[in-house]
């Protein structure tokens, strides 16, 4: 019953032929007319494969410069419910991710390669640190998997009443069954390796098919620098990854 806007990005040559004058203009006009007829091509395609699904959509296609891709992918995300990014292997994908959580006030979900979600979620794993963000993470996890079974996962809980309560994940578990989900807590140690680490074996261990986290927690800007939890999820996860922020 949902709607599916696909966006077809093609970049621009870079306009570094302009202080070269030695470089014909025309070289440039070739290459923007190129980008120009291969975004339309792939709408073209794009638009075809999803006829064959029968799902109501609309396919379109923008030429922009490399700086305004996560901008243009923003705005256009503003007006959906979510945003379904792959994840790829240009060096630049992040900032395409990066750019729809703090610009567009909507969740992400993140499709590694060779992941699925033709058969929507039954088994959720939440990674829960008591944050806004994580708050906002599980509201849109509701909204995308309402039927799934749900685990409220705390590694190396902190307790006591400004960190997860007495009974950490519990306040949040007791939430969510009222919406009717089937929700258990775990409560796991860190182990060899990063909180990321912990949380990805265990999402492996029980079988999930669905991650859900905030982002960025911490500045955005320390995690690129220094690395950071979001950051790791984005890189390692194998599963689907639904973030906001």
């Amino acid at each position: 019953g949902s709607h599916l806007v696909a966006l077809v990005v093609g970049l621009q040559p870079i306009q570094s032929y302009v202080p070269f004058p030695d470089i014909p203009l025309d070289s440039f006009f070739e290459e923007t007319v190129a980008a120009r007829a291969a975004v339309q091509a792939a709408v073209e395609r794009v638009d075809q494969r999803l006829e064959r699904s029968g799902v109501s959509r609309e396919v379109r296609g923008v030429v922009v410069p490399t700086s305004e891709a996560g901008p243009v992918i923003a705005r256009q995300a503003r007006y959906a419910d979510l945003s379904i990014i792959t994840r790829v292997t240009d060096l630049n994908w992040h900032r395409l991710v990066d750019a729809a959580l703090f610009e567009s006030g909507k969740p992400v979900l993140m499709c590694p390669p060779g992941a699925s979600l033709a058969k929507g979620f039954s088994r959720v794993v939440i990674g829960w640190d008591t944050s806004p963000e994580a708050a906002r993470a599980v509201s849109a996890a509701l909204d995308i998997a309402p039927d799934a079974e749900l685990h409220v996962v705390v590694v190396d809980p902190r307790i006591g009443p400004e960190a997860h309560g007495e009974e950490p994940g519990a306040t949040l578990a007791t939430a969510l069954a009222r919406h009717g989900a089937k929700v258990t807590v775990d409560a796991i140690p860190r182990g060899e390796g990063s909180v990321v680490d912990a949380l990805l074996r265990h999402a492996e261990a029980i079988g999930a098919d669905l991650l859900v986290a905030g982002a960025y927690g911490h500045s955005r800007l320390g995690e690129i620098l220094l690395g950071g939890a979001t950051r790791d999820l984005l890189r390692k996860t194998e599963l689907p990854l639904l973030l906001a922020h």
